[in-house]
């Protein structure tokens, strides 16, 4: 759960910058397929970039034939509760918290969206059913229910069927073929997955703009008289509706509406819009980069949902719940929790630390043939003789790599253990491991992160 929480802050940060580069370049453009696929194409970008960089990190240390990448260290204390500082401990409660809210917004938006398509399956089984091609027509009783599609039905009230029965179809018809349940499909699972963004909540209204654009569309190509058509809009503003899963005739932007049918089809060139949506959530991915982010997302990752249990030993478990990052650059050291009095510190450095690593880890060359790259996380315990013991991995890749992030951990020297107030302590730390494949045509630089 920690993992899904720290990639939905980074996804919803790219989804933002993407949503806005749309807004501004092509939501109020008449050229709505391409409008759709631009969307399609956010959503896209905003749910693989995230991985992508966990893949293939933008700063690479070479060793051997492959890119290695130290990242950003994580540590805390073990020996028992009061070993932590009130800040350490008021920090871990704080994201635990937030990642159960997180959970709780999951859940509450899930049962939300499973009711409203049970309310979508009553009224469909209670409704009279037509054939009508290869769509079923249900008419309704309930009158307060305004005409929506789903699936492959169109629900329409007795009392719409009587009056706008040809106009009415031929919408939802328009939205049946083109297959816009599946859209309000994606945009209600990330908005589920992200219901604390707003550019979430926003893309799904996007997406529903084009809907009814396109739809608008086709009754006015079908010969309908517009103004007879505008009137019926306005009628139905009111009304039971599935905003979540079925596209419904009525919706709340009628101004837009009604503006978007007069306005003529926009040159092919305002498409080339669509080119500044790259640069812009490339943007939105490298603000996830910054180091101050980049550390506040590690932490979340690293901060499971419940604290393990503590022991009197040197060869415990760590609990990876008392945690904070610890940043540090080859030129300087810096505390994890200000009451400690000392962490525990590799001879010579975080920059000795990291020199050792990159001259020690080597790239498996069966793991190279076959593609595997990606990061692995590695938690190991130093104990209160300064010895690296229990080394085990968080989050694996492959066996090949798993292996190599292992051994390479268990084989450096003896620490300077830590202390709290004089007194030596055990503690742990995570520490991410990024095996890249370099590119063919370009060698990758000794650099750390």
């Amino acid at each position: 759960m920690s993992y899904l929480f720290s990639y939905s802050l980074s996804s919803a940060v790219i989804l933002c910058f993407g949503y806005i580069a749309y807004k501004w370049l092509l939501a109020d453009e008449r050229q709505h397929t391409f409008n759709r696929i631009a969307l399609y194409c956010i959503y896209l970008m905003s749910l693989v970039l995230p991985m992508m960089i966990d893949i293939f990190p933008h700063i690479t240390a070479t060793s051997g034939k492959g890119g290695i990448e130290i990242g950003a260290l994580t540590g805390g204390l073990i020996d028992s509760p009061v070993a932590y500082s009130s800040s350490a401990w008021i920090s871990t409660v704080i994201l635990r918290l937030l990642i159960m809210i997180y959970l709780a917004g999951i859940i509450v938006m899930t049962v939300y969206s499973l009711s409203a398509v049970m309310s979508l399956r009553r009224i469909i089984s209670n409704g009279e059913k037509e054939q009508f091609g290869r769509w079923t027509l249900v008419i309704t009783d309930r009158d307060e229910v305004a005409p929506f599609s789903w699936l492959s039905y169109i629900v329409i009230s007795r009392k719409d069927y009587d009056s706008y029965t040809e106009a009415v179809i031929c919408h939802e018809l328009r939205h049946l073929e083109l297959r816009h349940w599946i859209d309000m499909l994606l945009a209600q699972i990330v908005v589920t997955l992200q219901w604390f963004n707003p550019a979430a909540w926003l893309m799904r209204d996007e997406f529903r703009n084009v809907h009814e654009y396109q739809a608008d569309e086709a009754v006015i190509r079908s010969g309908a008289d517009i103004k007879e058509y505008q009137m019926m809009l306005i009628k139905k503003a009111v009304g039971t509706r599935f905003q979540s899963l079925a596209n419904s005739l009525r919706h709340s932007k009628l101004k837009k509406r009604v503006t978007m049918m007069y306005k003529k089809q926009s040159p092919r060139s305002r498409r080339f819009g669509a080119v500044a949506l790259i640069p812009a959530m490339l943007l939105g991915a490298a603000v996830t980069q910054i180091p101050a982010v980049a550390s506040a997302l590690q932490r979340v990752n690293a901060t499971p949902l419940l604290a393990t249990v503590s022991v009197q030993s040197s060869t415990v478990a760590a609990n990876p719940a008392e945690s904070k990052v610890n940043k540090k650059t080859p030129s300087a050291e810096e505390e994890v929790y200000t009451a400690v009095s000392e962490m525990a510190e590799y001879p010579g450095g975080m920059k000795a630390m990291m020199e050792f690593l990159k001259t020690h880890i080597q790239y498996p060359e069966e793991a190279e043939k076959n593609g595997e790259q990606g990061r692995v996380i590695v938690k190991f315990i130093i104990d209160k003789n300064g010895k690296v013991t229990s080394p085990e991995i968080v989050r694996g890749i492959s066996p090949l790599l798993d292996k190599e992030a292992l051994r390479v951990v268990s084989e450096m020297p003896n620490w300077t253990p830590g202390k709290n107030n004089g007194k030596v302590v055990s503690s742990y730390f995570v520490l991410p491991v990024s095996f890249v494949l370099p590119s063919s045509s370009t060698d990758s630089t000794a650099t750390e992160n």
